[in-house]
């Protein structure tokens, strides 16, 4: 499953990422039809969120700029319009598209929190909702690219509606903290069923 730009590199492998060679991250969740999400997850050593504001989804609390009543009128409009985001400003989640499109995720790794050990990035489907889109086969055109901001280069890309039919929730890349203090990538690939709340028992219950 999952196709990679990268020739040497497969499914569960990893390599490891010089100081000036990567740091600034773009991930891209595209598709058609259905709700479709993007979270990061910001872990300590356990596998664990370190804080809430380390589960970076639509719903996060903590936001790119703070609720003001004036501009934003009300929280609605107020989640609509703005990004979630980690306490360390490390990690910025993408404004909520309901009926496809493009999500875009952020990730500055020179910025994550010194506690933090592991970044995982996943795509999710959004159930029940009014097309019964509820596994991956069931959505159109549905990728999930991980990307060098800088250079403008996929990492890796997983085809969701191929190559996850019958899945709701794929873990797509880590970013992890090798014995030696540096970044390691490895693209994962693994998909489950359960949708979001599988992943939240995972990495923050």
């Amino acid at each position: 499953m999952g196709r990679f730009n990268l020739t040497k590199l497969e499914e569960g492998q990893r390599f490891q990422l010089s100081k000036n060679e990567l740091d600034n991250i773009r991930v891209e969740l595209t598709w058609q039809k259905g709700d479709l999400d993007a979270e990061a997850w910001l872990l300590d050593s356990d596998g664990r969120i370190i804080n809430d504001e380390a589960f970076v989804f639509y719903n996060s609390e903590n936001r790119s700029e703070p609720f003001d009543k004036t501009k934003f009128k009300n929280k609605k409009k107020y989640f609509k319009e703005t990004r979630p985001m980690s306490a360390d400003g490390a990690v910025l989640g993408s404004k909520d598209e309901l009926r496809g499109g493009i999500e875009t995720l952020n990730l500055i790794l020179s910025e994550v929190d010194a506690d933090v050990e592991e970044v995982v990035i996943s795509a999710t489907i959004h159930t029940p909702n009014a097309d019964s889109v509820n596994v991956f086969g069931h959505v159109e055109n549905a990728k999930i690219t991980i990307i060098d901001e800088d250079a403008d280069e996929p990492l890796c890309f997983f085809e969701l509606s191929k190559d996850y039919q019958s899945e709701d929730a794929v873990v797509a890349a880590r970013f992890i903290i090798n014995e030696d203090g540096e970044w390691e990538f490895e693209a994962v690939g693994k998909g489950y069923n359960g949708g979001l709340q599988t992943l939240v028992e995972m990495y923050a219950e």
